[in-house]
Protein backbone atom coordinates (compact mmCIF):
# COMPACT_ATOMS: atom_id res chain seq x y z
CA UNK A 1 0.00 0.00 0.00
CA UNK A 2 2.90 2.88 1.06
CA UNK A 3 4.20 1.66 -2.47
CA UNK A 4 1.28 2.45 -4.45
CA UNK A 5 0.69 6.02 -2.24
CA UNK A 6 4.58 6.57 -3.19
CA UNK A 7 3.87 5.85 -7.11
CA UNK A 8 0.57 8.34 -6.92
CA UNK A 9 2.63 10.94 -5.73
CA UNK A 10 5.45 10.81 -7.90
CA UNK A 11 3.40 11.12 -10.79
CA UNK A 12 1.00 14.07 -9.52
CA UNK A 13 4.61 15.98 -8.76
CA UNK A 14 5.92 15.18 -11.93
CA UNK A 15 2.62 16.32 -13.79
CA UNK A 16 2.54 19.59 -11.90
CA UNK A 17 6.05 20.63 -12.36
CA UNK A 18 6.64 19.45 -16.30
CA UNK A 19 7.26 22.18 -18.78
CA UNK A 20 4.13 23.39 -20.26
CA UNK A 21 4.05 22.44 -23.72
CA UNK A 22 4.07 26.29 -24.83
CA UNK A 23 7.07 26.44 -22.36
CA UNK A 24 7.01 28.38 -18.75
CA UNK A 25 6.88 32.26 -18.68
CA UNK A 26 10.49 33.81 -17.18
CA UNK A 27 8.54 37.45 -16.73
CA UNK A 28 6.50 38.97 -19.16
CA UNK A 29 6.42 42.25 -16.84
CA UNK A 30 3.22 42.53 -15.88
CA UNK A 31 3.47 41.52 -12.34
CA UNK A 32 6.03 44.22 -10.97
CA UNK A 33 4.66 46.93 -8.08
CA UNK A 34 8.18 48.36 -8.61
CA UNK A 35 11.71 47.50 -11.00
CA UNK A 36 14.58 47.97 -8.74
CA UNK A 37 17.84 47.58 -9.43
CA UNK A 38 20.01 46.30 -6.45
CA UNK A 39 23.43 44.27 -6.80
CA UNK A 40 25.09 41.94 -9.23
CA UNK A 41 25.68 38.89 -8.04
CA UNK A 42 27.48 37.54 -10.78
CA UNK A 43 30.40 39.44 -10.75
CA UNK A 44 30.16 41.51 -6.86
CA UNK A 45 28.34 38.21 -5.25
CA UNK A 46 25.61 40.58 -3.85
CA UNK A 47 21.93 40.17 -3.37
CA UNK A 48 20.04 40.91 -6.53
CA UNK A 49 16.88 43.39 -7.33
CA UNK A 50 14.59 43.04 -10.15
CA UNK A 51 17.70 44.00 -12.60
CA UNK A 52 21.03 45.27 -13.21
CA UNK A 53 23.03 47.00 -15.81
CA UNK A 54 26.40 48.17 -15.83
CA UNK A 55 29.65 46.78 -17.66
CA UNK A 56 29.30 43.57 -19.91
CA UNK A 57 31.92 41.64 -18.40
CA UNK A 58 32.30 43.18 -14.60
CA UNK A 59 30.15 44.27 -11.93
CA UNK A 60 31.14 47.82 -12.46
CA UNK A 61 29.67 50.81 -14.36
CA UNK A 62 30.43 50.88 -18.05
CA UNK A 63 30.72 55.10 -18.00
CA UNK A 64 26.94 56.05 -19.78
CA UNK A 65 23.54 56.36 -18.39
CA UNK A 66 21.66 53.47 -18.66
CA UNK A 67 18.03 53.41 -18.36
CA UNK A 68 15.86 50.27 -17.75
CA UNK A 69 12.83 50.91 -17.54
CA UNK A 70 8.89 48.89 -18.02
CA UNK A 71 6.51 51.01 -20.02
CA UNK A 72 3.29 50.51 -21.11
CA UNK A 73 1.77 49.47 -24.30
CA UNK A 74 5.25 48.79 -25.96
CA UNK A 75 5.47 45.13 -25.61
CA UNK A 76 3.88 42.10 -27.13
CA UNK A 77 0.10 43.17 -27.92
CA UNK A 78 0.39 46.63 -26.53
CA UNK A 79 1.54 44.97 -22.95
CA UNK A 80 3.73 46.39 -20.80
CA UNK A 81 7.72 46.12 -21.90
CA UNK A 82 11.34 46.48 -20.38
CA UNK A 83 12.77 50.03 -22.46
CA UNK A 84 16.54 50.18 -22.62
CA UNK A 85 18.78 52.82 -23.89
CA UNK A 86 21.84 54.59 -22.83
CA UNK A 87 23.13 57.93 -23.50
CA UNK A 88 26.89 56.93 -24.86
CA UNK A 89 27.84 53.44 -26.72
CA UNK A 90 29.70 51.15 -24.62
CA UNK A 91 29.05 47.85 -24.31
CA UNK A 92 26.45 47.30 -22.04
CA UNK A 93 25.73 43.81 -19.76
CA UNK A 94 21.50 43.62 -18.25
CA UNK A 95 20.52 41.33 -16.31
CA UNK A 96 17.19 40.73 -15.20
CA UNK A 97 17.01 38.64 -12.15
CA UNK A 98 14.55 36.26 -10.12
CA UNK A 99 13.82 37.43 -6.70
CA UNK A 100 11.70 35.65 -3.47
CA UNK A 101 9.90 39.38 -3.98
CA UNK A 102 9.08 39.12 -7.74
CA UNK A 103 8.48 35.31 -7.78
CA UNK A 104 10.27 34.56 -11.38
CA UNK A 105 10.11 31.38 -11.97
CA UNK A 106 13.33 29.82 -11.70
CA UNK A 107 12.98 25.96 -12.74
CA UNK A 108 12.67 25.84 -16.43
CA UNK A 109 13.69 22.04 -16.82
CA UNK A 110 13.15 20.30 -20.35
CA UNK A 111 13.16 23.45 -22.01
CA UNK A 112 15.50 24.06 -24.94
CA UNK A 113 15.20 27.68 -25.94
CA UNK A 114 15.10 31.04 -24.21
CA UNK A 115 12.25 32.79 -26.41
CA UNK A 116 11.90 36.53 -26.16
CA UNK A 117 9.45 39.63 -28.01
CA UNK A 118 11.83 42.45 -29.15
CA UNK A 119 11.02 45.84 -31.15
CA UNK A 120 14.30 47.20 -32.54
CA UNK A 121 12.19 49.73 -34.61
CA UNK A 122 14.90 52.50 -35.74
CA UNK A 123 17.28 50.93 -34.14
CA UNK A 124 20.33 48.07 -34.33
CA UNK A 125 23.29 46.31 -32.71
CA UNK A 126 26.96 46.70 -33.71
CA UNK A 127 26.93 43.14 -31.10
CA UNK A 128 24.50 41.76 -28.76
CA UNK A 129 23.92 38.75 -27.49
CA UNK A 130 21.66 36.96 -24.96
CA UNK A 131 22.79 34.23 -21.81
CA UNK A 132 21.43 33.44 -18.05
CA UNK A 133 22.80 33.22 -14.80
CA UNK A 134 22.79 30.31 -12.40
CA UNK A 135 22.12 30.76 -8.80
CA UNK A 136 26.16 30.45 -8.31
CA UNK A 137 26.30 33.15 -10.21
CA UNK A 138 27.90 31.39 -13.08
CA UNK A 139 26.96 33.18 -16.08
CA UNK A 140 26.35 31.25 -19.44
CA UNK A 141 26.85 33.09 -22.96
CA UNK A 142 26.35 32.59 -26.71
CA UNK A 143 29.45 34.79 -26.63
CA UNK A 144 31.81 31.97 -25.14
CA UNK A 145 31.07 29.80 -28.63
CA UNK A 146 33.15 32.37 -30.54
CA UNK A 147 32.48 30.13 -33.81
CA UNK A 148 33.41 27.06 -32.15
CA UNK A 149 30.42 25.50 -34.15
CA UNK A 150 27.19 27.00 -36.19
CA UNK A 151 25.60 29.24 -33.44
CA UNK A 152 22.08 29.51 -35.04
CA UNK A 153 19.21 31.58 -33.75
CA UNK A 154 15.58 32.18 -35.18
CA UNK A 155 13.39 35.16 -35.77
CA UNK A 156 9.70 35.10 -36.11
CA UNK A 157 8.91 38.56 -37.67
CA UNK A 158 5.55 40.28 -36.09
CA UNK A 159 2.29 39.51 -38.64
CA UNK A 160 4.30 36.10 -40.36
CA UNK A 161 3.76 32.36 -39.52
CA UNK A 162 7.30 31.50 -40.92
CA UNK A 163 10.55 31.05 -38.55
CA UNK A 164 13.78 32.36 -40.35
CA UNK A 165 17.18 31.33 -39.44
CA UNK A 166 20.24 33.41 -38.32
CA UNK A 167 23.53 32.76 -37.44
CA UNK A 168 25.37 34.01 -34.69
CA UNK A 169 29.28 35.62 -36.18
CA UNK A 170 32.89 34.64 -35.01
CA UNK A 171 32.10 35.94 -31.91
CA UNK A 172 29.06 34.65 -30.59
CA UNK A 173 26.75 37.52 -31.23
CA UNK A 174 24.48 38.93 -33.68
CA UNK A 175 24.59 42.13 -34.57
CA UNK A 176 25.94 44.09 -38.31
CA UNK A 177 29.26 43.43 -37.23
CA UNK A 178 28.61 39.63 -36.93
CA UNK A 179 26.86 39.33 -40.39
CA UNK A 180 23.56 39.09 -38.97
CA UNK A 181 22.12 42.43 -38.54
CA UNK A 182 18.77 42.68 -36.72
CA UNK A 183 18.27 46.61 -37.28
CA UNK A 184 14.38 47.65 -37.51
CA UNK A 185 13.11 43.72 -36.41
CA UNK A 186 9.96 43.10 -34.42
CA UNK A 187 8.81 40.09 -33.08
CA UNK A 188 9.79 36.88 -31.67
CA UNK A 189 13.41 35.56 -31.15
CA UNK A 190 14.32 32.04 -29.94
CA UNK A 191 18.19 30.82 -28.91
CA UNK A 192 18.78 27.49 -28.35
CA UNK A 193 19.77 26.88 -24.80
CA UNK A 194 22.99 24.48 -25.61
CA UNK A 195 24.59 27.55 -27.21
CA UNK A 196 24.97 29.45 -23.39
CA UNK A 197 27.70 28.09 -22.48
CA UNK A 198 30.03 29.16 -19.30
CA UNK A 199 31.95 32.20 -19.77
CA UNK A 200 35.46 31.91 -18.06
CA UNK A 201 35.75 35.16 -16.15
CA UNK A 202 32.29 33.56 -14.33
CA UNK A 203 33.10 30.40 -13.78
CA UNK A 204 32.75 30.49 -9.98
CA UNK A 205 31.83 26.08 -9.79
CA UNK A 206 35.30 25.66 -12.37
CA UNK A 207 33.00 23.72 -14.86
CA UNK A 208 34.69 22.78 -18.04
CA UNK A 209 34.95 24.68 -20.80
CA UNK A 210 31.85 24.73 -22.85
CA UNK A 211 29.92 23.64 -20.16
CA UNK A 212 25.91 24.55 -21.06
CA UNK A 213 23.48 25.81 -19.12
CA UNK A 214 21.33 24.21 -16.88
CA UNK A 215 17.19 24.60 -17.29
CA UNK A 216 16.00 23.76 -14.09
CA UNK A 217 18.59 26.53 -12.64
CA UNK A 218 17.67 29.81 -14.29
CA UNK A 219 18.07 32.99 -11.83
CA UNK A 220 18.66 35.53 -14.40
CA UNK A 221 18.90 36.45 -17.87
CA UNK A 222 21.50 38.57 -19.36
CA UNK A 223 21.70 40.56 -22.51
CA UNK A 224 24.86 42.60 -23.90
CA UNK A 225 24.56 45.08 -26.15
CA UNK A 226 25.88 47.92 -27.98
CA UNK A 227 24.36 50.10 -30.69
CA UNK A 228 25.55 49.73 -34.23
CA UNK A 229 27.74 52.38 -34.85
CA UNK A 230 26.35 53.04 -38.88
CA UNK A 231 22.57 52.99 -38.36
CA UNK A 232 21.63 53.78 -35.26
CA UNK A 233 21.64 56.87 -33.12
CA UNK A 234 22.83 57.19 -29.53
CA UNK A 235 19.92 57.15 -26.54
CA UNK A 236 17.81 54.84 -29.30
CA UNK A 237 15.24 53.06 -27.09
CA UNK A 238 14.48 49.06 -27.63
CA UNK A 239 11.98 46.82 -26.44
CA UNK A 240 12.15 43.59 -24.83
CA UNK A 241 9.30 41.14 -23.03
CA UNK A 242 8.02 37.94 -22.45
CA UNK A 243 10.97 36.38 -21.88
CA UNK A 244 9.73 32.23 -21.76
CA UNK A 245 11.53 29.16 -21.85
CA UNK A 246 10.36 26.67 -24.28
CA UNK A 247 10.88 23.17 -25.49
CA UNK A 248 10.45 23.70 -28.87
CA UNK A 249 10.63 27.35 -30.43
CA UNK A 250 7.70 26.72 -32.93
CA UNK A 251 5.29 25.82 -29.81
CA UNK A 252 2.33 28.15 -29.29
CA UNK A 253 3.15 31.52 -28.56
CA UNK A 254 1.11 33.25 -25.80
CA UNK A 255 -2.12 33.86 -26.38
CA UNK A 256 -2.26 31.46 -29.58
CA UNK A 257 -4.34 28.85 -30.27
CA UNK A 258 -2.62 25.64 -30.92
CA UNK A 259 -3.11 24.37 -34.67
CA UNK A 260 -5.87 22.39 -35.33
CA UNK A 261 -5.02 18.56 -36.88
CA UNK A 262 -6.67 18.97 -39.93
CA UNK A 263 -6.28 14.98 -40.67
CA UNK A 264 -8.65 14.05 -37.34
CA UNK A 265 -11.45 12.19 -38.50
CA UNK A 266 -14.30 14.68 -38.23
CA UNK A 267 -16.28 14.29 -34.02
CA UNK A 268 -19.35 12.66 -33.84
CA UNK A 269 -22.05 14.58 -33.36
CA UNK A 270 -24.00 14.30 -30.24
CA UNK A 271 -27.60 14.75 -30.29
CA UNK A 272 -28.63 17.98 -28.75
CA UNK A 273 -30.61 16.22 -25.84
CA UNK A 274 -27.30 14.59 -24.46
CA UNK A 275 -25.67 17.94 -24.25
CA UNK A 276 -27.45 19.84 -21.74
CA UNK A 277 -29.84 17.77 -18.97
CA UNK A 278 -31.56 19.17 -15.91
CA UNK A 279 -28.96 17.05 -14.10
CA UNK A 280 -26.07 17.89 -16.53
CA UNK A 281 -26.33 21.72 -17.63
CA UNK A 282 -23.87 22.59 -20.75
CA UNK A 283 -20.98 24.42 -20.51
CA UNK A 284 -20.30 27.83 -20.74
CA UNK A 285 -17.91 27.55 -23.35
CA UNK A 286 -17.54 31.72 -23.98
CA UNK A 287 -16.24 31.71 -20.09
CA UNK A 288 -14.18 28.47 -20.05
CA UNK A 289 -12.73 30.35 -23.41
CA UNK A 290 -12.24 33.38 -21.47
CA UNK A 291 -10.85 31.55 -18.38
CA UNK A 292 -7.89 29.01 -19.38
CA UNK A 293 -6.44 28.87 -16.28
CA UNK A 294 -8.86 27.68 -14.48
CA UNK A 295 -9.56 25.26 -17.25
CA UNK A 296 -6.50 24.26 -16.04
CA UNK A 297 -6.92 23.93 -12.75
CA UNK A 298 -10.15 22.15 -13.38
CA UNK A 299 -7.87 19.49 -15.70
CA UNK A 300 -5.20 18.87 -13.43
CA UNK A 301 -7.89 18.68 -10.11
CA UNK A 302 -9.46 15.83 -12.53
CA UNK A 303 -5.91 13.91 -13.30
CA UNK A 304 -5.13 13.80 -9.89
CA UNK A 305 -8.77 12.49 -9.11
CA UNK A 306 -8.39 10.05 -11.93
CA UNK A 307 -5.17 8.88 -10.09
CA UNK A 308 -6.53 8.80 -7.04
CA UNK A 309 -9.13 6.86 -8.27
CA UNK A 310 -6.86 3.91 -9.90
CA UNK A 311 -4.73 3.89 -6.55
CA UNK A 312 -7.89 3.34 -4.49
CA UNK A 313 -9.07 0.31 -7.25
CA UNK A 314 -5.34 -0.87 -7.14
CA UNK A 315 -5.15 -0.50 -3.26
CA UNK A 316 -9.00 -3.02 -2.76
CA UNK A 317 -7.64 -5.28 -5.19
CA UNK A 318 -4.43 -5.85 -3.21
CA UNK A 319 -6.89 -6.16 -0.04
Amino acid sequence: MKRITLILTLICFAAMFALPASGALFTDFEGFDSFEQAGNPVYNFDEPGDYWVGAWDSGSDNGCVITAEIVDGKGYGGSKALALSEDGNSNVGTYIFATDKNKIRTNHAGANYLRVWCDFTGMGFRKANFGVADSNGCLFTTDEVDGAWECEFYYLAEGSDEWVTMTHGDDGCFGDAQDSDVYGFKGWFAFPLKDFTIRSNANWEALDPDTPCDPSDIAGVYLFWDYSDITTDIGSVFYIDHIEFVEDYKSPLPGAEPAEDTAAEEPEVVPEQELATPDAPAADTAAAAAAPQTADAIAWAATVALLSGGGAALLKKRR
